[in-house]
């Protein structure tokens, strides 16, 4: 093998010289953790509900007498949700 990085076929080669009790020496050193690839998608989760019960509580414009007043309704929504009232 040259010092470039090597290929299926460089590795398949090497492995074809080396014998059984070889490579299970080889493999007992190779750590086997089964599930050391889990994801955790509990942020992911948290902020889906988040988003899910703001746009569920939110209400239009032009269901209120004035922009104002549905500034302040939202931002009292908005308030709520991020502090985890119904979560």
């Amino acid at each position: 093998m040259s010092h470039a990085k090597p290929t299926l076929k460089d590795i398949a080669s090497a492995l074809a010289m080396l014998k059984p009790e070889q490579i299970a020496g080889i493999m007992k050193d190779i750590p086997v953790r089964n599930g050391a690839y889990k994801i955790d998608y509990s942020e992911r989760i948290r902020k889906l509900a988040i988003n899910a019960l703001y746009f569920s509580s939110a209400t239009y414009p032009h269901n209120h007498d004035s922009f104002e007043e549905y500034k302040e309704h939202d931002e009292g929504i908005r308030q709520q949700v991020l502090s985890g009232v119904s979560l």
